[in-house]
């Protein structure tokens, strides 16, 4: 019986972990704090070459879900075990909603950390506007979840459910 992650979906995981708190936290430190322009044009760059780069490997991480699904459990599946799968999938739709909004949002052409620069996908304001306040939702909501996501397994850790243990190397 599978009882830890493949190392594959543990590395996306982490990197996902990694990406999406600092694109989360630097969006609203800059949307909510009075920073330098310098700073805010920065930052800007930095999160859409980040999440753009992204996008291939959240991909990727979706793909492993459905072709290698998740850890058995040792118990037969409870209401909370339900929850929490819901959770989940609510976790990668929120992640795939703020991925596409962020996208279709650009006013611009998206220049990827200097590397490649991609075409801006939709030319009309009122549709950008319309992205950009889903995205706001969607990154608002999404910070949400993540919360609810690391306070879940600390209670888990804490009580003495060692989840953490499926999700290392």
């Amino acid at each position: 019986m599978k009882t830890k992650y493949a190392w594959q979906q543990v590395i996306l995981h982490w990197l996902s972990a990694a990406v999406i708190i600092w694109a989360t936290i630097s969006g609203f430190y800059v949307a909510l704090f009075d920073v330098s322009p310098q700073l805010k044009d920065w930052m800007g760059f930095f999160n859409v070459s980040l999440t753009t780069v992204f996008i291939p490997f959240f991909i990727l991480r979706v793909w492993y879900l459905f072709k290698l699904g998740k850890p058995k459990q040792d118990k037969p599946a409870t209401l909370a075990s339900r929850a929490a799968d819901i959770a989940h999938m609510l976790l990668y739709i929120n992640i795939s909603l703020v991925l596409i909004s962020g996208v279709l949002m650009m006013e611009r052409d998206i220049n990827v950390f200097n590397l490649f620069v991609l075409p801006q996908p939709i030319d009309n304001l009122a549709l950008t506007q319309l992205f950009n306040r889903i995205h706001i939702v969607c990154c608002a909501t999404l910070g949400g979840l993540v919360l609810l996501h690391i306070l879940a397994v600390i209670k888990h850790e804490l009580f003495g459910n060692r989840i953490m243990r499926k999700m290392w190397l």
